[in-house]
C-alpha cells in the first residue's frame, strides 16, 4: 500500500464520518428550521415626555413576544388615568419604516399614546382639536416627536409612506401618526 492510497482512504473514511454526522444533525431540525429566514431584529427607542419612562422595543417583521407588547401596553398607557389598553402593533411597524425613511438614529418622544374616554372627553371641553372618536381611544394612534429629525421632515417621511393617518402640530411641535385610512393634515 502506498501512502496516497493511506491518505485517499483516510480522506474516504473522514468524509463519510462527518457526511453521517450532517445527516443526523440536519434530521434534528424540522423543515421550517431548514428553510426559514432569519429575521433581523429592529428596535425602536422611546421616551415618554410626562411620565419621564423610556422603552426599547425589539421585534423581528413578524412578531414581538407577547411580555414585550404588554410592556408596550403599559408604556404608552394613558398617563393621567393610568388605564391601558392593546396598541396597534402597525404603529410600531410604520414609525420603524420612519426612522429608516428618515436614517434617524434618535429616540421617539411620546406626547400621548393610548387615550382613555374620560381623557379624551376632558381634553376635548378644552380644545376643538381633539376628535370624539379619536384613534387614541382604540390604541391606534401616538403622538411623536423624533429627537434628531424636524418636526416638519418626520412629518414628510410619515406622509410620504401612504400608509397612515398624519397630524402634524407645528405650534405644539409634534407629529400624530395612526392606522386609520391615509389622510393628512
Amino acid at each position: 500500500m502506498t501512502l496516497q492510497n493511506i491518505t485517499g482512504s483516510m480522506n474516504r473514511r473522514n468524509f463519510i464520518i462527518a457526511s453521517t454526522k450532517l445527516t443526523l444533525g440536519l434530521s434534528l431540525l424540522s423543515p421550517t428550521d431548514l428553510f426559514a429566514k432569519k429575521s433581523p431584529i429592529d428596535s425602536i427607542h422611546f421616551y415618554h415626555t410626562h411620565t419621564q419612562e423610556q422603552f426599547e422595543l425589539s421585534f423581528t417583521n413578524r412578531t414581538c413576544p407577547p411580555s414585550i407588547k404588554k410592556d408596550l401596553y403599559t408604556f404608552l398607557r394613558d398617563f393621567r388615568t393610568g388605564d391601558t389598553h392593546p396598541i396597534d402593533f402597525r404603529l410600531m411597524k410604520i414609525l420603524h419604516k420612519i426612522k429608516r425613511e428618515t436614517g434617524s438614529k434618535g429616540v421617539f418622544e411620546v406626547i400621548s399614546g393610548y387615550r382613555s374616554p374620560k381623557t379624551n372627553e376632558k381634553l376635548r371641553s378644552k380644545s376643538s382639536g381633539v376628535a370624539k372618536k379619536s384613534f387614541h381611544l382604540n390604541g391606534q394612534a401616538i403622538d411623536i416627536r423624533l429627537t434628531d429629525v424636524a418636526t416638519s421632515d418626520l412629518r414628510d417621511a410619515a406622509i410620504s409612506l401612504k400608509s397612515c393617518g398624519v397630524g402634524y402640530y407645528a405650534q405644539s411641535d409634534f407629529v400624530h401618526i395612526d392606522t386609520g385610512r391615509v389622510r393628512s393634515w
